[in-house]
């Protein structure tokens, strides 16, 4: 393995073109690892497995909503623009990775691909379908509490903090194998995490913040990386 591990950050497709935003690289090699981006490529199943080969961790990112059809229910009116394409490339990408049990890290939309990768369920518009939810759109500021004995509370060491929120969807009915590990103060799910190996999931954005708690989260990911 290199010096430094190389985490995988699969893709979105707009005008043609591969690409994310420029957060999640910087996150990466800010705290020691070398970001490379996984092409859409739906297609090309092999060549998406090959690629897993090649890196020692995986980055699911956001800005995405999934086709309800992977949790067998129909649009939401409210429903977003969706890349099928996308799609069924980041649940190849993400079959073959836990396939050889690699350190999975899924942000906002990512870790709703994991939930529903594991049979879980989404709520397809938050304002829409829970009762009295804050709002965790356009970067509204609430509090996330982290749940005792997770692996997301040995990381940042503590059992709530601030953040922003950019979502209009989240976790309804958790995958299999799943636990929850954080939470915001209406109960909508915030982290999701496997018990027994580093697959986990936040719905806030870390690569936005600059703060203790999301270099904690980045630094434990690639330290992961580093032993897979």
């Amino acid at each position: 393995m290199p010096s430094k591990p190389i985490v995988g950050i699969t893709t979105d497709i707009r005008d043609q073109y591969f690409l994310i935003e420029e957060q999640y690289s910087r996150a990466v090699a800010n705290a020691g690892g070398i970001p490379i981006l996984i092409p859409s490529i739906s297609e090309n199943k092999e060549l998406l497995k090959d690629i897993v080969t090649r890196i020692h961790g995986l980055l699911l990112p956001g800005s995405r909503d999934m086709d309800p059809k992977h949790y067998n229910e129909e649009p939401h009116p409210k429903l977003r623009p969706i890349e099928d394409q996308r799609t069924e490339s980041e649940l190849k990408i993400l079959d073959e990775a836990l396939s050889g049990k690699m350190p999975i890290l899924g942000i906002c939309g990512g870790m709703q691909l994991i939930n529903v990768f594991m049979g879980g369920s989404l709520y397809q518009d938050i304002d829409s379908q829970i009762p009295d939810a804050l709002c965790h759109k356009s970067g509204s500021i609430h509090d996330i509490y982290v749940e005792e004995n997770t692996n997301l509370r040995k990381i940042i060491g503590h059992k709530s903090f601030s953040s922003k929120s950019y979502h209009h969807q989240s976790v309804k009915a958790l995958g299999d194998g799943l636990r929850v590990c954080a939470k915001s103060q209406d109960n909508v799910i915030e982290g999701i995490e496997f018990h027994n190996s580093f697959i986990l999931g936040v719905q806030w954005h870390p690569e936005r913040e600059e703060n203790e708690t999301s270099d904690k989260i980045f630094k434990a990911f690639i330290e992961e990386c580093k032993k897979w």
